[in-house]
């Protein structure tokens, strides 16, 4: 009996050896299935990361190109800011509008100075001017306040028909009220020439910032 099994034993042996070497074919070729079917959705992220890196580099040359445009408006700003007085002196503000007035033959001459307000690279101070006179003589204050080589702003303008009863001439006389605004540079202002941080981008499957060193 055990003679008669071993003269079978090869056959045997071959039918198990082709029995394992079926199993490990199909295991490979389930591997090989496998590996296909990943591939459109390797090749889909290749071509997402591809787009992604295209708009990083488009958005980095925006930067770049932002930064150039930033250092001119900067470079612009502080060529003007040093067109400003470094201070600005009451009296000879005053001397100066008094001594217009003056040479007009404007009545009733007031001119009360107010607060500097900061706005950046510069001071802004305004004078508070009233007087009486003819349009005209108003119309030539006027000129002569902007052909100034002080750099002088008229802000606001009231004329009202003066109620002066006293007044005789051939035109009317009108009261007028104005802010004249003068301006200094501030020294101790820079510009920001830095471009804001951006926020990181983030994942559109899981809302939150990728981690660093994940392969998903």
């Amino acid at each position: 009996m055990f003679a008669q099994l071993l003269k079978y034993l090869p056959l045997l042996i071959i039918l198990y050896s082709g029995y394992e070497i079926n199993n490990l074919y199909t295991e490979h070729q389930e591997i090989i299935e496998s590996k296909q079917g990943a591939i459109p959705a390797i090749q889909a992220r290749i071509n997402r990361f591809e787009r992604e890196r295209t708009e990083v580099e488009s958005f980095m040359a925006d930067i770049e190109a932002a930064k150039k445009r930033i250092e001119l408006v900067a470079q612009e700003v502080e060529a003007l800011q040093k067109k400003l007085p470094a201070n600005i002196s009451d009296t000879e503000n005053i001397a100066i509008f008094q001594g217009i007035t003056d040479g007009l033959n404007i009545k009733d001459v007031s001119i009360s100075p107010g607060l500097e307000e900061n706005n950046g690279f510069y001071f802004k101070k305004n004078y508070e001017f009233s007087g009486k006179g003819t349009f005209l003589q108003f119309l030539i204050l006027m000129e002569k306040i902007a052909d100034n080589e002080r750099l002088l702003n008229v802000r606001t303008l009231v004329m009202n028909k003066s109620e002066d009863k006293t007044a005789r001439g051939r035109y009317q006389l009108i009261q007028t009220q104005m802010r004249i605004e003068t301006y200094r540079y501030n020294s101790e202002h820079r510009e920001q020439r830095e471009i804001p941080p951006v926020a990181p981008p983030v994942d559109e499957g899981t809302g939150a910032p990728p981690v660093e060193g994940d392969s998903a």
